[in-house]
């Protein structure tokens, strides 16, 4: 119904369009006629004329424009059009190959089975592990290992194009002032991730933490929003994928982020229990070095009770102070070792920060070259377009121009045949007049009358009564005696 009411009234549009645009061109058209048959004085007409073909050539590139603008976007919807039929036929081809090897495991069952095994490998050594690996590992097996049951094709798929579209929907909720700031950060992760497959196991607790604070944030905002962005996701990603419909999709996405919720879970939880199983390792060690000192001292007592009776009081200052030394010498080296390994662990963190530095400054770096070349690209096009514009008023204002002076020419060239035709039609009665001024005109004739020239006869008839008299024959009807079957049918006359 709404479609039939839009074709009515751009039907009835272009029917007002070409309406005005034929009433314009006969009404030019009778103008010339006019001034062609010299009704109209040309001269007075000359700019109304300009003025008219102006205005029909505005309406035939208004004309124009729009007929390109309805063939152009004919024609992106026969592309769409087009991409979805290759999508459909790439989804039916890949039906039918997965129909021809009914032998083939579900990737789904294989995943899970590798899960299954990997968790009974772990669930050996698992008892003191913290409940949060327990759970991970739990539902990895439960849906279908760490792709959630899809291959791994389909999964970086998922990955790569979700995050994309995702950053994309949320950036156009936000605000206008963050939305340059969020944007960079969104193609910074976006190109991590993409470079290294393993990078999540990498960042921080806290950075995860902030991260998930900020989508709740977003959610909470914009939920309305959000909820019609994910389905067009969904719908977007199903085209991508082909082999997943947007239901797939949307259950695939509740367990991603479950996956992720639980893996952090899971980080943390290692994290925490690798630091205190570190301090208790510290612990014991400094335990087994205050053994060991009192030990030493045990020892050291016995001896000193036993070398008692053998030694002197200067020979045994000089063994504490021995003792002394060696336990400084001792404690130095300890301090120089913690010191060594704070400072490779302070050089290691300093190169990874450093790397991290160079990859965002050259992602930033090729983003403003991007939106540099994208940015010249729409100037120049839009310079292209002016220069263009202008060209195709010039030409057209040319073409007017020449028509008017062509009109102005021949209206000139006619009164001018005009001007020589009474001209030489002037010069021709010269000489008539002339000779007419030549004759001599007589003045005060005298006439007197006649009173029997009514009774006299003509010159005619003078003529006729002068010349000599000649014998006409008369001739009379025929004697009946001479033909005596007159009147009287053939077949009666010999009777």
């Amino acid at each position: 119904m709404v479609c039939g009411l839009i074709e009515l009234l751009l039907s009835k549009k272009y029917h007002q369009k070409l309406f005005k645009f034929r009433t314009l061109v006969e009404f030019f058209s009778s103008k010339k006629s006019q001034i062609v048959n010299k009704q109209l004085n040309h001269g007075n007409y000359v700019k109304e004329l300009q003025n008219q073909l102006k205005s029909i050539e505005e309406i035939l590139t208004e004309y124009k424009t729009e007929e390109r603008m309805i063939a152009e976007a004919l024609l992106q919807q026969e592309v769409e059009l087009w991409q979805d039929c290759l999508n459909m036929e790439h989804r039916i081809s890949v039906w039918e190959n997965d129909s021809k090897w009914p032998d083939k495991i579900n990737s789904k069952i294989q995943n899970r089975e590798h899960s299954i095994n990997s968790l009974t490998r772990l669930s050996i050594g698992s008892k003191n592990l913290p409940t949060e690996v327990n759970e991970f590992q739990n539902f990895l097996d439960n849906h279908g290992g760490r792709t959630g049951g899809w291959t791994e094709d389909e999964h970086l798929k998922f990955l790569k194009h979700y995050k994309m579209k995702k950053f994309k929907y949320k950036n156009e909720c936000k605000d206008p002032e963050n939305e340059d700031f969020n944007n960079d950060d969104h193609h910074d992760h976006h190109h991590e991730e993409e470079e290294e497959e393993n990078e999540l196991s990498t960042l921080t607790i806290d950075h995860h933490e902030q991260q998930i604070i900020k989508d709740e944030n977003l959610d909470k905002i914009n939920k309305d929003n959000t909820n019609v962005n994910m389905n067009v996701l969904h719908d977007e990603l199903a085209n991508i994928i082909m082999t997943k419909t947007p239901k797939e999709i949307a259950e695939h996405e509740k367990w991603w982020k479950e996956f992720q919720k639980l893996e952090n879970a899971k980080r943390k939880a290692i994290k925490i229990w690798s630091e205190n199983r570190r301090l208790n390792m510290q612990n014991r060690k400094q335990c087994k070095e205050k053994n060991d000192d009192n030990d030493d001292d045990t020892m050291g007592t016995n001896h000193k009770s036993h070398i008692r009776q053998h030694l002197s009081i200067s020979q045994l200052e000089a063994r504490k102070a021995e003792l002394e030394i060696w336990r400084n010498q001792r404690e130095e080296i300890k301090k120089q070792e913690e010191l060594l390994k704070k400072k490779i662990e302070n050089q290691s963190k300093q190169a990874e920060l450093e790397l991290k530095r160079k990859r965002q400054a050259k992602i930033q770096h090729k983003i403003s070259m991007y939106k540099q070349e994208k940015m010249a690209k729409k100037l120049s096009t839009l310079h292209q377009l002016k220069i263009q514009t202008e060209m195709e008023q010039l030409s057209r204002q040319q073409k007017i121009n020449e028509a008017a002076s062509r009109i102005e020419q021949r209206t000139i060239n006619q009164l001018n045949q005009l001007s020589a035709r009474k001209k030489a039609k002037e010069q021709s009665e010269i000489p008539r007049q002339e000779l007419l001024e030549r004759i001599p005109i007589q003045t005060n004739i005298q006439v007197t009358r006649d009173p029997q020239r009514l009774c006299q006869l003509t010159k005619g008839w003078e003529i006729r009564l002068t010349q000599p008299k000649t014998q006409t024959i008369i001739h009379q009807g025929l004697n009946l005696s001479v033909n005596t079957g007159r009147m009287i049918p053939q077949w009666r006359r010999n009777l």
